[in-house]
């Protein structure tokens, strides 16, 4: 009897303390996504946002960075303070002897918040004890953010028995390095339905990366999801020592993951073990359009509620949506004050004041035309007594475009100065307005008072931008435009008119097709409730295709197709010279070869199927292979690396290397995905517009010189009779 005392005292006490803690160390550039910082002037400061989810129980934090600062400041009189939320922290001395040092600081855990927290590095620089100029050359300190770390050892805390922490406990775009959750599904019947639970958690996780596996059973160490009809739920948790009588209807239930050991329990019964820092998330019902209706909700459930463990979803309604409607999309001939694109009134002040950015995104097939133009109009008021050279910078895409001068010196209000911007400018996807202050006070003489007070500038939120009526016309195959916002996929942002064929029916695989939902769910914002997952050759498919399996299990239908066809014979591209214009020249080898385990390949060209419409692939020799390239893919490093229509990839994580290579033959897609004959051949093909044209012109030409020509002799005949 003492021994199972002892024994239900240990099972207590494991359970309830937390066996996961875990240390996170990374560099600060994946962080702060720059390598270097200059802090210029006499005084200036940079920020990193340094993101503690809910979930975590912080037990220490540290950062080191290393430095490097000009030799021309007094060691006395130049620093650099760390503060954490600002609250000072380290004041650390800019020696010009010893130009170069490491900081290590210690991030107090009672100042560490869950959610944002901000680390500012502020520079105070000098370099003489006399009259300095603010912003000399020789005042600068380099932040090397490439070899700074930031270490947390953290553990984690229960899980809350509660469908609202889903929303801010469980998914949370603030985890680092990722996002990973197991699904568990009955079987290939239910796998769209676990597709658009992949999506919704994808979209929770906002831009954090979010790796998804399939097993057959539940995976210690992570969240997992269960999908399957009543009957199956039942089976399976009792398997495991839960017992558990399901609802009638579409249900969703939330419960500590159940542990694969069951543990003999005080009075002799078996008692099944739970680890409560990770969750255990039911989706079922008694057939699939009920398991369906709870797999929407759960993906669409965007706050905190409901606060109850289970929940039958009885009806679902989404609002009205149109194509191109995904995340911060700017709909052509529509005005977007600054206030909508999330650009409050803001104040900049002082001699070197922070730059502001206004992002938004545009439709990946706005068709560009050098006519064409966006309407920019910015409303501001700025300080007098300025000198007469301040101005304010404004870049697109890190293109300078315009310096508006500040040169009245009483200040001014300014409404409606309005910029009329060449639209070929702007580019598919993000775009950045960035606006940069020069704040210079009106001082003459060395030594004199320097007034920085006066030295403002307000951007009101109700300055404007507006795009032209533009036509939707792309040329491809352009792997960028899709890895920028899953275009064409996500032409409809719920994923209309497109799916995903898994070419084999491993789980691996599968699961690959779940991390490409999640990525494009996460690019557009937008769940992918009408995307299909499909395990037969799509045939005759009206609609954008994404392929992944392995690349013997593709079909010949698509084989035949590809750009890159890795097995048996096969035609292999090998770029021999690249041109002044940034194009390659392509040798092409016919042989005999094959792929290897380590590498992976992703396609994109016009789907065999339908003139217009696009298929991807991503393939390689195993199934492992396929689910790491899809994991290769949510890296942004990779993405950046990608273009053309071929790109091989090695898989060698985290340093993957990417050979780009545009080898298939171009196609055009419209709006509606597919467009008329006469338009795809005569941007295909120019030189046939302007035979066309040139025919046009002589036709009329000539149809003008004979209706001339008749008139000219009716009025000859006419006068020839008058003169007898």
């Amino acid at each position: 009897m003492l021994k199972k005392y002892i024994y239900f005292i240990l099972i207590m006490v494991f359970s309830a303390g937390n066996l996961y803690a875990e240390v996170l160390d990374v560099p600060l550039y994946k962080i702060a996504r720059v390598k270097a910082v200059d802090l210029k002037c006499i005084t200036d400061e940079y920020s990193v946002t340094l993101s503690i989810p809910e979930r975590w129980h912080v037990e220490s934090a540290s950062i080191m960075f290393p430095y490097m600062n000009s030799t021309a400041l007094l060691k006395d009189k130049s620093s650099i303070l760390v503060k954490l939320n600002g609250y000072p922290l380290k004041q650390i001395n800019l020696d010009p002897h010893v130009p170069e040092g490491t900081a290590r600081v210690t991030l107090p855990v009672r100042l560490i918040e869950s959610g944002y927290n901000t680390i500012t590095f502020s520079a105070s620089q000098h370099y003489t004890l006399k009259c300095e100029k603010p912003c000399a050359a020789d005042l600068w300190t380099t932040l090397k953010l490439d070899r700074a770390r930031a270490k947390i050892e953290y553990s984690l805390k229960p899980v809350p028995l509660k469908l609202s922490a889903l929303s801010n406990f469980l998914f949370d775009p603030k985890i680092l390095p990722a996002g990973k959750v197991n699904f568990v599904i009955e079987d290939t019947s239910l796998v769209q339905m676990g597709g658009i639970v992949a999506s919704g958690i994808a979209r929770r996780f906002d831009y954090r990366k979010a790796l998804f596996t399939v097993s057959a059973g539940l995976k210690p160490g992570v969240d997992n999801v269960l999908v399957g009809k009543k009957a199956f739920v039942e089976t399976f948790l009792q398997n495991r020592g839960i017992r558990f009588k399901g609802r009638e209807g579409s249900l969703l239930k939330i419960m500590h993951l159940p542990e694969k050991e069951k543990k003999e329990a005080l009075l002799g019964e078996e008692e099944s073990m739970t680890d409560s820092a990770h969750a255990l998330i039911v989706v079922s019902g008694v057939d699939e359009s009920q398991i369906k209706l709870a797999a929407m909700t759960m993906a669409i459930m965007s706050i905190p509620y409901p606060d109850t463990d289970e929940m039958i979803a009885l009806e679902f309604s989404l609002p009205d949506i149109a194509q191109y409607g995904g995340r911060s999309v700017l709909t052509p001939d529509k005005v977007y004050d600054f206030k909508t694109l999330n650009f409050g009134t803001q104040t900049f002040k002082g001699i070197n004041p922070a730059p502001a950015e206004i992002s938004f995104r545009l439709p990946a097939d706005f068709f560009v035309r050098q006519n064409m133009y966006a309407d920019i109009s910015l409303s501001y008021t700025y300080g007098s007594r300025m000198r007469g050279d301040s101005v304010l910078n404004v870049s697109i895409n890190d293109r300078n475009i315009r310096a508006i001068p500040l040169d009245n010196e009483r200040g001014d209000l300014i409404e409606g100065y309005r910029m009329t911007i060449p639209t070929y400018l702007f580019k598919p996807g993000t775009n950045t307005i960035k606006l940069t202050p020069i704040l210079t006070p009106s001082v003459a003489n060395d030594c004199e008072l320097i007034q920085t007070e006066n030295l403002f500038l307000t951007v009101l939120e109700e300055s404007y931008i507006k795009f032209p009526p533009m036509p939707h016309l792309v040329k491809l195959p352009r792997l960028d435009l899709f890895l920028l916002n899953g275009f064409p996929f996500t032409r409809w942002p719920d994923g209309y008119e497109s799916l995903i064929y898994v070419a084999d029916r491993d789980t691996r695989s599968i699961a690959s097709a779940y991390n490409i939902m999640g990525m494009l769910t996460q690019k557009n914002g937008y769940p992918l409730f009408a995307m299909d997952i499909v395990f037969d050759e799509p045939a005759g498919w009206d609609g954008e295709i994404f392929t992944v399996g392995r690349s013997d299990a593709i079909p010949d239908n698509i084989a035949r197709a590809v750009p890159f066809n890795v097995n048996g014979e096969t035609s292999v591209p090998y770029p021999v010279v690249r041109s002044w214009e940034g194009e390659e020249q392509i040798a092409f080898s016919r042989q005999k070869s094959s792929l290897g385990t380590d590498k992976g390949v992703f396609m994109q060209f016009q789907s065999p199927y339908r003139e217009g419409r696009t298929m991807m692939v991503a393939t390689a020799t195993t199934s492992q292979g396929v689910y790491g390239l899809t994991e290769a893919l949510l890296d942004y490093g990779v993405q950046a690396k990608i273009k053309g229509d071929v790109a091989l990839i090695e898989l060698d994580p985290p340093d993957y290397l990417v050979y780009p290579l545009k080898v298939g033959e171009d196609y055009f897609t419209g709006k509606s995905g597919q467009i008329s004959k006469i338009d795809f051949y005569l941007h295909s093909y120019p030189y046939l517009y302007h035979l066309s044209l040139g025919i046009t012109i002589l036709v009329l030409a000539l149809v003008t010189f004979y209706f001339l020509r008749r008139y000219w002799k009716k009025r000859m005949k006419y006068e020839s009779k008058e003169t007898h």
